[in-house]
C-alpha cells in the first residue's frame, strides 16, 4: 500500500529539517579539544614580558595623588547589564547614582591612571574607542589601569552581536558617554594632583563570600586595602574583594551600583574624601549573605566596611610606579556546546564579535595590581599570594580590565555542571591556569 502524497511530503519535510540540522552540527560543532599545547603559549608570553620589562627605578620625591569621582548616569532609561534573562530591559528608576571614579598616580619619572567604573565589565568597545582617544589628554591604554566594580544592574546598549539580545542593542552613543566620562575622570583627577603616602593592608571577611561552583570550596576571603592620605589632609581608599556584586535580583530593574556602591558610601561617611572599589578575583565567588536583594546590598556594606575598620594600616616602602600592558596569546576559542562538543571559534566570534586581549602589571609601591580580561577565579589567588610574599609585594588581582575571555576557573572544575565551566567557559581546559602563570611571571617583572 502506497503512501499518500499529503504524507509523503510531511516525511520529506521532516527528513529535510534533519538533514539540515546534521549538517549544521557538523559545520558548527567540533569536539573539545583537552591536549592543548599552553607551553608554546606561555614560551610566547615569557618573551613578550621579557620585552616589555624595564629596570626598577625608585623615585625621590614620592608620589603625587589626584582623584576624581565623575557621574556616569544616564540622562534617561537604558538597557541594563548583567542578567541575561532580562533580554535588554530598560531600568525604569535611579535606586543610586552610578560613577567613574579615577586616581592618577605620578612619582616624577611615571604616570598612571587607575579608573573604576560601576559597570559590569569595562566594556570591549569602549576600551577600543579609549585607545584612539586617551591620546588627546596625555594618556593611553599603556598607563591607564582599567577596572569595574561589577555592577549587575548598570548600562547596557555597549556590545554588538548576539550579546545585544541580551544586554540591550548597542548604541554607539552609550559607548562614547562611557568613554567621554572616563577621560574627564582622568583630566580631573589630574588637576588636583597632591604630594601623598600610602599605606596598605588586607583583612579577612571569610563569612561574605561562598564558592558558587562547588560546595564547601575555597575562597579567597581577603578584603585587599590602599589607605591614602594627601598633604592637603584629604584621605583616599581602594577596596578590591572577591564576592560578586549579584546582591540584586533580575527583577530588580533599578539602576544600582549594588552593595560596592552603598560601601563606598558608608566610606566616606566615616570620613574618607574619596574612595573607589574594583571587583577583584570574582570567578567562582559570590556574596555569601542571608537574604539577596537589598537586605544583602545592607549586609555586605555594612559588613566589609566593619572589616575595613579594623584594618591596621603600614606605610609602603617604596616609591616604585610602573606599567605594562601585554597583548594575550590564548589557544583557539571552544565554547562548549555539550559535554564532548565546542562551537567552532569563527562561529562564535561571528555571533559574540572579536577583541583584543590583553592582561596588566602596575607596581605601585609595594602594591602590584594585575589587571585580568574575564571573571578570574579567586581560587588562583592562593599561589599568587604566596609569590607575592616570596617578593614582598602586596598583590591585586582585580577583573574587567577591557578585554573579556569569559570565566576563568581551576581545570578540576571543567566538567562541572555550572554557569561559569560550562556556558562561560570559553577556551578549554586549563586555560586558567595558564593565565595565573603569565600573571605570575608578569608580577616577578616588576619585582626584580
Amino acid at each position: 500500500m502506497g503512501i499518500n502524497r499529503p504524507f509523503r511530503i510531511v516525511l520529506i519535510t521532516i527528513a529535510a529539517l534533519l538533514l539540515l540540522v546534521v549538517i549544521f552540527m557538523v559545520a558548527s560543532l567540533s569536539r573539545i579539544n583537552r591536549d592543548i599545547d599552553f607551553d608554546s603559549l606561555k614560551e610566547k608570553m615569557e618573551a613578550k614580558i621579557d620585552a616589555s620589562d624595564q629596570a626598577l627605578v625608585a623615585s625621590d620625591q614620592g608620589f603625587l595623588i589626584g582623584f576624581s569621582k565623575v557621574n556616569l548616569t544616564p540622562a534617561k532609561p537604558v538597557s541594563t547589564a548583567g542578567y541575561g534573562k532580562r533580554l535588554g530591559k530598560l531600568y525604569r528608576a535611579v535606586h543610586d547614582s552610578i560613577y567613574v571614579r579615577t586616581m592618577i598616580i605620578d612619582n616624577g619619572k611615571e604616570r598612571v591612571a587607575v579608573v573604576s567604573a560601576d559597570l559590569l565589565i569595562i566594556p570591549p568597545t569602549v576600551t577600543a574607542l579609549l585607545e584612539e582617544r586617551l591620546h588627546d589628554i596625555g594618556f593611553s591604554l599603556n598607563n591607564t589601569y582599567l577596572g569595574a566594580t561589577h555592577s549587575h544592574n548598570s548600562i547596557g546598549n555597549w556590545a554588538h552581536g548576539f550579546t545585544s539580545f541580551i544586554y540591550g542593542t548597542y548604541e554607539d552613543s552609550i559607548v562614547q558617554f562611557i568613554a567621554d566620562r572616563i577621560q574627564v575622570g582622568i583630566k580631573e583627577a589630574t588637576r588636583n594632583m597632591v604630594p601623598a603616602t600610602a599605606k596598605i593592608d588586607s583583612v579577612s571577611f571569610r563569612e561574605g563570600v561562598y564558592n558558587r561552583v562547588v560546595d564547601d570550596g575555597p575562597v579567597d576571603p581577603k578584603i585587599r586595602l590602599i589607605e591614602i592620605e594627601r598633604q592637603d589632609s584629604t584621605k583616599m581608599l581602594f577596596v578590591s574583594y572577591t564576592a560578586h556584586a549579584t546582591c540584586l535580583y533580575s527583577r530588580d530593574l533599578l539602576l544600582s551600583a549594588d552593595w560596592p556602591g552603598k560601601l563606598l558610601q558608608i566610606m566616606e561617611e566615616k570620613g574618607y574624601d574619596f574612595t573607589m572599589f574594583m571587583a577583584g578575583a570574582v570567578g567562582s565567588h559570590g556574596p555569601a549573605t542571608p537574604d539577596g536583594g537589598w537586605t544583602c546590598v545592607d549586609f555586605m556594606a555594612e559588613n566589609v566596611a566593619e572589616r575595613i575598620s579594623t584594618a591596621a594600616f603600614t606605610s609602603m616602602k617604596s616609591n616604585y610606579l610602573e606599567m605594562h600592558r601585554i597583548n594575550l596569546d590564548l589557544p583557539e576559542m571552544q565554547p562548549k556546546a555539550f559535554k564532548r562538543l565546542r562551537v567552532k571559534a569563527a562561529l562564535f566570534q561571528t555571533l559574540f564579535g572579536q577583541y583584543q586581549s590583553f592582561i596588566n602589571v602596575l607596581r605601585f609601591g609595594d602594591v602590584v595590581f594585575l589587571g585580568t580580561p574575564c571573571d578570574f577565579s579567586g581560587e588562583f589567588n592562593f599561589e599568587l599570594d604566596s609569590i607575592a610574599a616570596s617578593r614582598n609585594v602586596f598583590p591585586m588581582v582585580t577583573s574587567f580590565n577591557g578585554g573579556y575571555i569569559g570565566y576563568l576557573t581551576p581545570e578540576k572544575y571543567y566538567d562541572v555542571d555550572h554557569y561559569e565551566t560550562q556556558l562561560m567557559n570559553w577556551y578549554g581546559p586549563g586555560n586558567g591556569e595558564y593565565v595565573k602563570d603569565v600573571l605570575e611571571k608578569a608580577m616577578i617583572s616588576v619585582t626584580e
